[in-house]
């Protein structure tokens, strides 16, 4: 009995270690490594420019709405540009802040009750009548060139879709330096992406896609993954294209803040995975397929392999020398993940960067845990109140 709780034990370790080994090395080396045998393509000349719809949807954004129209404005663009503005059931002023500093060159749509930013897109992209179909958020302010480096790339006929850079611009919270590096690490693994041919993960602070692939969002949905998915299950690429920048604040403004952003994107990216779940069978999509897997599914499966190598580390230790070290190097990290709440009183030179990443890591792990459960336990969140700023 007690071998076979052993044999147990180290099936489930060595099962939630390549669990983690999958996710953050060897994915991530076998995607790089393979994109970077191929030579990133530059997009052919457009005959023509086409037109493009800008849709944002906001909702109690007065405190954004004037910033983001005349940034939108000031936007370069070859084609003609629409721009289209919903208001999801805002209580404020933000409607009339958006058509007060747009003027007849903004539409606005003010949608009488709250239902949630999928519901919001929708109804927008319903009115919008440009070839490109560019989302973009209230907070995010584009770079004037980024239309330009958007509309490129869809002169590759199979090119569907483009994710743009987002670019963290005003500095905000404790947590900025991780977010930061997360955001670099991210970059690079959708440019190897790219190059393989799409990308699993989309960016809603700006994206951009032909409107004739536009499908509407399922409810309860994150739209930039939904969107992304949609494109990718009709047969065209969506693809990264890193000079076409949005520039943000901090995306989370405290680990409270982290916790419960992250427990709403993983919720709702697991429900757009679930409602397109076809794309995991690698006989209609081939690598896309293991890549989708991977980087989106196991991925939120973290906090799961992390306690199970945790727990049978735990148990084995006190027989094996291997299994301690395993525990060691636990205790090490989350002990650095201490040290960041500890940093008022405990100042070590060099630790600071790496405490933080530890403590973001754990935060955020917390909050995917969350998310997982509301998934599983067919939660939705399908409307909120977003926090934009302060």
């Amino acid at each position: 009995m007690a071998q076979a709780l052993e044999t147990l034990l180290e099936v489930a370790f060595v099962g939630s270690a390549a669990g983690v080994l999958a996710v953050f090395v060897l994915y991530p080396l076998c995607v790089t490594a393979v994109g970077a045998l191929r030579r990133p393509v530059e997009p052919p000349a457009r005959s023509r420019a086409p037109s493009l719809s800008l849709l944002v949807a906001l909702r109690n954004a007065e405190t954004l709405a004037e910033a983001k129209v005349r940034n939108s404005l000031a936007l370069d663009s070859d084609g003609p540009l629409e721009l289209v503005f919903v208001s999801d059931g805002s209580t404020d002023r933000t409607a009339a802040l958006l058509r007060a500093a747009g003027g007849e060159r903004v539409r606005v749509l003010e949608l009488p009750e709250h239902q949630g930013k999928a519901h919001a897109l929708n109804q927008g992209a319903e009115v919008c009548r440009g070839e490109i179909l560019v989302l973009s958020d209230a907070d995010a302010m584009l770079a004037p060139d980024a239309l330009r480096h958007l509309v490129a790339r869809f002169a590759d006929e199979r090119v569907g879709g483009v994710c743009g850079q987002r670019v963290i611009h005003e500095e905000h919270g404790e947590l900025t330096r991780a977010q930061g590096q997360y955001i670099a690490a991210d970059s690079a693994l959708k440019r190897a992406e790219s190059r393989l041919g799409s990308v699993t993960s989309n960016d809603g602070k700006l994206y951009a896609l032909r409107r004739a692939l536009f499908r509407p969002i399922a409810p309860g949905a994150t739209d930039d993954l939904y969107s992304c998915l949609s494109v990718v299950e009709q047969g065209w690429r969506f693809v990264f294209e890193p000079r076409a920048r949005a520039f943000i604040r901090t995306p989370s403004r405290n680990p409270a803040h982290e916790l419960v952003r992250r427990r709403r994107i993983v919720s709702r990216s697991l429900r757009g995975i679930f409602l397109k779940r076809a794309l995991l069978n690698p006989l209609h999509h081939g690598f896309f397929s293991v890549q989708l897997l991977v980087n989106k599914v196991l991925r939120r499966c973290l906090p799961l392999f992390l306690a199970t190598l945790f727990v049978s580390a735990l148990a084995l230790a006190f027989g094996h020398a291997w299994a301690r070290v395993a525990l060691g190097l636990q205790l090490a990290a989350y002990a650095l993940a201490l040290a960041h709440l500890l940093r008022a009183r405990v100042r070590v030179p060099g630790l600071a960067p790496l405490a933080s990443a530890a403590y973001y890591f754990c935060v955020g792990n917390l909050g995917t845990l969350l998310g997982l459960n509301d998934f599983v336990r067919g939660r939705e969140a399908v409307k909120w109140d977003p926090i934009k700023a302060g």
